[in-house]
């Protein structure tokens, strides 16, 4: 079995709808994940510079959103929220001082209530409680 190949139906293929739309979808799947893989490492840089800067209460952020103009942080610690609202210009200023953030104009910050610090279970210490009883049979 031979396959035959016609040249005027293998030139209308580029104009085929079918094969129009692939190429566009494809396009934008490509443009979209590029898009994508920019701002995960936009925020990861800007994480990074953030930390450099050791500035007292962001240090304890991560940066979730990057612009020139805003970013948004992420923490578990509720007094945050109150401390970054209250130095507010303070920190934009210290932070336009950094050439990454020279157009900085507003911070945000989430509060992550799930994650809060894991209280500390107390368990029972068995070989102490066997000292103990040792000690007050060895007293009595």
């Amino acid at each position: 079995m031979s396959i035959k190949i016609v040249p005027e139906k293998l030139d209308k293929i580029q104009n085929h709808k079918t094969r129009h739309k692939i190429k566009n979808t494809t396009y934008a799947n490509k443009e979209l994940i590029s898009r994508a893989n920019h701002l995960a490492s936009s925020n990861e840089v800007a994480n990074k510079q953030l930390h450099k800067l050791n500035i007292p209460y962001l240090q304890d952020t991560d940066i979730i959103y990057y612009s020139a103009t805003k970013i948004i942080v992420r923490s578990n610690k509720e007094i945050l929220k109150a401390k970054i609202k209250e130095l507010h210009q303070q920190f934009i200023d210290i932070l336009q001082k950094h050439t990454m953030f020279s157009k900085l104009q507003k911070i945000e910050i989430q509060i992550e209530y799930d994650q809060n610090t894991k209280k500390i279970i107390k368990q029972d210490n068995t070989q102490a409680k066997k000292q103990i009883s040792k000690l007050k049979e060895s007293l009595s």
